[in-house]
């Protein structure tokens, strides 16, 4: 490849909300390793992959059933190409948000690629389901510290269940919860001066007890799935810690609808394990700037950047 990166590195997958007509186009047509991606992906879910990612339309693709299963296998095309170009020796550790923690799975090779993605077929089938038993909804907070988030999210608990989802960063969170809470959230941060409060394009009140019914089918699923020990770390979503067994693993893969997303704990996790290079195997760049924010003097990459732009 064109650009020599410094080690140990962390490669990180982003979950839902990256999304866009035309992701992952560039890798499969620059990479043959990208398109076996695509073709195998098309076989396993018996979808139109390709179509969906490159062309969309955005409407079709941002269904949760859809666009779980074509995240992923952006995420997987650019693990592909970053195996075979970079190999896994660099590798200190894996992480991957929310729906990205799947691919993490797969990538420290806790179960085969083909599982995982049929995995989060169905994760997003079970999440598009509830969505129409439990309605609901989630905001973004960005530019306002957890104090005065907190106490947004309690104020707007008044018109209904409302729930920290994420904590990205110190002035970075996302509220999870019913419809006119989440309205009323939106109402108060921005009456607090928030830089930026936004109701997700996201039909359901993830990561909280409200996805009590979907965490529970999605267990069920898990409970039959055959999980080794991941060949190297992954932090998880609930902890932001390296996952030490197979029955954590499994706990965390169980609960991750229902328990908060601490991104900034897996951050400063990837500080301590003394990562000097951050590559997001995935859509756009979220992850690596968050770990830019993070990590001081950290290098950051994206797919696009270090397989097409710096090839």
């Amino acid at each position: 490849m064109g650009v020599t990166l410094r080690g140990p590195v962390a490669l990180l997958f982003p979950g839902q909300g990256v999304q866009r007509p035309g992701m992952g186009w560039s890798l499969h047509e620059r990479y043959a390793a990208a398109r076996r991606v695509f073709l195998r992906a098309e076989e396993v879910l018996r979808m139109p992959v390709r179509r969906l990612c490159f062309d969309g339309p955005a409407e079709e693709l941002n269904r949760t059933e859809n666009l779980q299963p074509c995240v992923m296998t952006v995420c997987w095309a650019a693990y592909e190409i970053w195996r075979e170009s970079y190999g896994m020796e660099p590798v200190r550790g894996v992480a991957g948000q929310s729906v990205g923690a799947l691919t993490a799975l797969a990538a420290a090779g806790a179960v085969t690629w083909e599982t995982a993605l049929l995995l989060v077929k169905e994760r997003g089938r079970i999440m598009a389901e509830a969505s129409r038993t439990q309605p609901g909804g989630m905001l973004a907070i960005v530019g306002l510290d957890e104090q005065r988030v907190e106490a947004i999210r309690q104020e707007a608990s008044r018109l209904g269940q409302l729930y920290l989802a994420n904590r990205n960063a110190d002035v970075q969170f996302v509220l999870s919860g019913e419809v006119p809470a989440v309205e009323e959230a939106e109402r108060l941060a921005v009456a607090a001066g928030a830089r930026r409060a936004l109701i997700l394009t996201v039909p359901l009140p993830a990561h909280s007890p409200l996805m009590e019914a979907a965490s529970s089918a999605l267990r069920a699923v898990l409970d039959r799935l055959p999980i080794e020990m991941p060949e190297f770390p992954i932090l998880a979503n609930a902890t932001g810690q390296a996952i030490g067994t197979l029955n954590d693993l499994r706990q965390e893969l169980g609960n991750h609808l229902l328990r908060p997303v601490d991104w900034a704990r897996t951050m400063v996790s990837l500080k301590g394990m003394q990562v000097t290079t951050v590559v997001e195997l995935g859509p756009g760049r979220v992850l690596a700037s968050l770990a830019a924010k993070h990590i001081p003097g950290v290098d950051t990459w994206n797919a696009e950047e270090l397989f097409v732009e710096f090839a």
